[in-house]
């Protein structure tokens, strides 16, 4: 997580709660007051991640049902996903096929997950990214990220940083993206991107919580008091992490 994450001597301006197994940490007073009101949230699972096991995420839908009317569970799709890898510089043929592995792993264990948690139906639905990217508010969240990256120095720097910091998880120390590689794994964070910035235009609900495992460093450019990119005021995010079990 390390470049992908907030510094570690950042905290937020909120309180923490913890509860069935979790620590929720909402990014801001908004954010907060957006987990309160409970409408939906948006549970972002990363493809070829060994923290979302099929265990952690019966206990992330049953975290998330017990505090939202609805619940999202959704992972970006393999070309989406095959950028991370093209920006590690695999081979396009040997970079489909491994996402197209992860993503299918992924889509069985939320499968089961969702089979295992017993949660209603009408309140739980599992998508890819793809299935909104057709969708007008997809298309001007996307475009908005478009212009900040031109127009923002410190916002594309940062996302350059974090994006830099994905593709080095599993390569040597001293390895450096070239531009082109850079920029395929850059990919990946701008269509997740729209998601944190306007969800509920996106799918069609009152008001939404992006949720994941660490809070992303340019979460103050969305959600922050200055944000250069001020994600909706009906979307919010909240960290949500594992509490340590008890010995």
């Amino acid at each position: 997580m390390h470049d992908w994450a907030m510094p570690t001597g950042w905290a937020p301006s909120t309180a923490a709660r913890s509860g069935d197994g979790f620590l929720a940490t909402p990014f801001s007073e908004r954010c907060a007051g957006l987990v309160e009101a409970g409408h939906h949230v948006f549970l972002g699972i990363s493809p070829g991640n060994g923290y979302f096991s099929e265990d952690r995420l019966v206990a992330l839908l049953r975290w998330a049902a017990a505090r939202f009317t609805r619940v999202e569970i959704a992972h970006p799709d393999a070309d989406t996903v095959a950028r991370t890898y093209l920006g590690r510089g695999y081979e396009p043929r040997h970079a489909r096929a491994r996402a197209h592995r992860d993503v299918r792993q992924t889509a069985n264990r939320i499968s089961r997950a969702v089979t295992t948690a017993r949660i209603d139906p009408d309140r739980l639905h599992a998508a890819r990214f793809s299935d909104f990217y057709d969708t007008p508010a997809y298309r001007t969240a996307l475009e908005r990220v478009a212009r900040a990256h031109l127009e923002q120095p410190a916002f594309h720097a940062t996302c350059v940083r974090m994006v830099t910091g994905v593709l080095r998880t599993t390569m040597p120390a001293d390895w450096t993206p070239t531009a082109g590689q850079l920029a395929a794994g850059a990919e990946y964070l701008d269509r997740e991107l729209p998601f944190l910035l306007d969800t509920p235009a996106v799918l069609g609900v009152p008001a939404s919580v992006f949720a994941y495992r660490a809070t992303p460093a340019l979460a103050g450019f969305l959600y922050g008091p200055d944000a250069v990119l001020p994600a909706a005021d009906t979307q919010g995010f909240v960290t949500v992490e594992p509490l340590p079990k008890a010995e």
